[in-house]
């Protein structure tokens, strides 16, 4: 356990609470409908977008993980920062104005309502599946940052780390469930702010106490390999980490960022915002893991020899303990901006696309008693996840190194040939989500699963597909492969031209 000095838990604190002042502030506002509760009625700034959408999707991979890949790999770790940053600047020039446009037109409220109206579903089938795994994913995804926000308390306040998620949890619960996403938009702002500041500040601090990058270059060269070149890793290597971007275009906590925004005419500035803030952040997090092997050359001189402790460790040896507090703050910031943003999305895929549109389907349900349902859900969808993470934390690590990539893969090409291909059906969507999950999760567990059915899936792809393992990659090429297929052979919807053409005209 590490020692923190009483400012550095000041300051945690102070943060804490201005997260549950938002949420009791923003309770109100999220009280009118669900539209209100779930996408803070379509009505927020370019800013608020913009930041919410690049902190709720980093989570503690970028300030630990990616500082603890750095460190342990070099210049390397620039391609598991390239890839997300590629695909979101498409997705925010490219995409994210057809998201909103079409989103406000026909009262899509989540990424299931989107798939129900654009292949005119009256069975409620495609809605079924896709809010079926959002659900499950969503769950096990708010279990894991539970576990992390454990960890984070436990080391800088001293808590156990049971208590740590018991706070984690209620602190998410109290602001989320108040405020819905205009709590959960305006919180992500704050903490990207913090995450911000501790990614630029803190690498130039070590660059300025090393006397300049001389002693970072020459650690680098000791190393040598992957430290001094990023094209050290195989191809296949390299393309599993590019890879990490096919999350993101079918991730829906980021996605429904896009259709929040007020002014669709202002997505692009909103983009600018978010590619600028995404870049700036993911150089900062290679640059500390790169200045941390300068001061600590060996992984012996981490706590307990662990690499994704770089950023806290060089941040206690060269900050002020004010500042240091910042640091603490951006890791469970970084923690939280992703489990609220998590929890919302899987409480409207119930409420929604479950309750409202499939069991209430023929009837008249009040605006405030879905908002009240949707608290009460959040809750439960809370406690859900607290099970999980104290009775299986080997499985809600397991669910959250493959998750990102799970629903990129059933999600991202059903999305992207829907607002782009006039001949996707119904049919090729719902098979390509389904084919998609199930690569994902034979390529990422299948010997443990199907091994007596099955050839070893990942062998075959370490033999034939150049190496590349990264279940996210096959998961996205097989489903889009399968929707393309299955969709040219089965009928389209009646409107899809007009509804293409619609939306190119928007575009």
């Amino acid at each position: 356990m590490n020692t923190v000095e009483p400012i550095a838990i000041i300051i945690l604190v102070l943060y804490l609470v201005g997260l549950l002042l938002i949420g009791f502030i923003s309770s109100r506002k999220s009280s009118e409908g669900v539209t209100d509760f779930f996408l803070a009625g379509r009505n927020l700034s370019k800013w608020t977008v913009a930041l919410s959408a690049v902190s709720s999707g980093r989570s503690a991979w970028l300030v630990l993980g990616v500082t603890g890949t750095a460190y342990a790999t070099g210049l390397n770790a620039v391609w598991s920062v390239a890839g997300y940053i590629m695909v979101e600047v498409f997705m925010f020039f490219y995409v994210a104005r057809r998201f909103r446009t079409y989103s406000e037109k026909t009262g899509s409220i989540t990424i299931p309502d989107i798939l129900e109206t654009r292949f005119n579903d009256k069975k409620h089938l495609l809605r079924s599946v896709s809010a079926c795994i959002i659900i499950f994913f969503m769950i096990a995804y708010v279990g894991s940052q539970l576990v992390a926000g454990g960890g984070a308390f436990a080391s800088s306040m001293g808590v156990s780390t049971s208590t740590g998620m018991w706070l984690t949890a209620a602190i998410l619960l109290a602001y989320t469930m108040l405020g819905g996403f205009h709590a959960v938009s305006k919180t992500d702002v704050i903490q990207a702010g913090f995450m911000f500041v501790s990614l630029v500040l803190l690498p130039t601090i070590a660059v300025i106490g090393l006397g300049g990058f001389g002693p970072i270059l020459e650690a680098m060269h000791n190393e040598g390999g992957g430290f001094v070149s990023p094209f050290a890793f195989a191809f296949g290597a390299v393309i599993g980490l590019l890879g990490i971007g096919f999350g993101s275009p079918g991730n829906p906590h980021i996605l429904v960022r896009y259709m929040s925004l007020k002014n669709v005419k202002e997505m692009r500035q909103a983009a600018l915002i978010s590619s600028f803030w995404n870049v700036l952040m993911g150089w900062g997090a290679v640059m500390i893991g790169l200045a941390g092997r300068a001061y600590f050359p060996d992984i012996s001189m981490l706590p307990n020899e662990d690499r994704e402790q770089i950023f806290l460790t060089l941040g206690s040896e060269l900050l002020h303990p004010l500042f240091f507090g910042f640091l603490l703050v951006a890791v469970l910031a970084a923690i939280m901006s992703s489990a609220d943003s998590q929890l919302l999305v899987g409480a409207s895929a119930f409420v929604r696309d479950i309750y409202q549109k499939i069991l209430g389907k023929d009837k008249e349900i009040p605006q405030k008693k879905l908002v009240f349902l949707s608290r009460i859900t959040t809750v439960v969808f809370m406690g859900l996840a607290l099970i999980l993470a104290f009775t299986a934390q080997e499985f809600v690590f397991w669910m959250v190194l493959f998750a990102f990539g799970g629903l990129g893969a059933c999600f991202g090409p059903a999305l992207l040939l829907s607002f782009y291909w006039k001949g996707v059906s119904k049919q090729g969507v719902l098979w390509g989500m389904i084919t998609g999950l199930i690569t994902v999760i034979l390529v990422k567990q299948q010997p443990q699963w199907t091994y007596v059915f099955l050839p070893d899936v990942k062998e075959l792809l370490n033999t034939y597909f150049f190496g590349i393992t990264y279940e996210a990659v096959p998961g996205f090429i097989v489903a889009s492969v399968v929707t393309v297929i299955i969709s040219l052979a089965t009928k389209k919807p009646v409107n899809a031209k007009e509804t293409v053409d619609s939306l190119n005209e928007t575009a």
